[in-house]
């Protein structure tokens, strides 16, 4: 008898407009102090796993007094995670698993600013499917195909504490990872920031 196959295709879209920045550093050893410095970056940046961190801001800030530095960061994050399941009758369950995340690093003058790396945005999908059915046909197959894809933002303060006085060089760098699913489509699974933008400030902290 011929094999009969049902196919589920469960597909959760969410709006996914992306959205580098385009700053100059100083080279100028004569620049006066400034309160605070911004920067924006607009472009998509799809993040591939294994790859370098991706500077994705820079920026600077001179300060005249020895202070601490506050290096404000918010970005949107996509995440797109794809599954495939197969499963016969009486074949038992079968398990399927993709994962997508963006990290953030924020380096000073060199050096990563504290806390260290960041979780921006972080997703495991996990399918389990079991094919059960009271009908004779023993040669039935089910698969189920899942797809999620969304986009949110999120900002996270990084502080580098007296740094010293002068010009401070400022890099913002994104990593991704992507395990995708063997068996899902081809690019199902991805990770990519979207519009961002950077902050830096000089306070004086009250813990020393």
């Amino acid at each position: 008898m011929a094999q009969r196959v049902s196919r589920i295709l469960v597909f959760i879209p969410a709006v996914l407009v992306l959205a580098v920045l385009t700053t100059a550093v100083p080279s100028s050893q004569n620049l006066a102090s400034a309160k605070a410095f911004f920067a924006e970056g607009l472009n998509e940046q799809v993040l591939i796993q294994g790859a370098m961190p991706t500077t994705i801001l820079t920026g600077w800030l001179k300060t005249s007094n020895v202070g601490d530095l506050m290096i404000g960061v918010s970005m949107e994050c996509a995440l797109w995670t794809g599954t495939k399941n197969s499963a016969s009758k009486g074949g038992g369950q079968t398990s399927s698993t993709s994962r997508a995340a963006v990290n953030v690093t924020v380096f000073v003058d060199g050096s990563p600013a504290n806390p260290g790396q960041v979780v921006y945005c972080d997703r495991e999908q996990t399918v389990n499917l079991t094919f059960q059915s009271n009908d004779v046909v023993t040669t039935d197959a089910v698969i189920l195909e899942l797809f999620l894809k969304t986009k949110n933002a999120n900002h996270f303060n990084f502080y580098a504490r007296n740094p010293g006085s002068g010009v401070h060089n400022v890099l913002v760098k994104a990593s991704g990872i992507v395990a995708a699913d063997p068996d899902a489509a081809a690019g199902s699974t991805r990770a990519a920031i979207g519009k961002r933008t950077l902050v830096i400030e000089e306070f004086n902290s009250a813990n020393q």
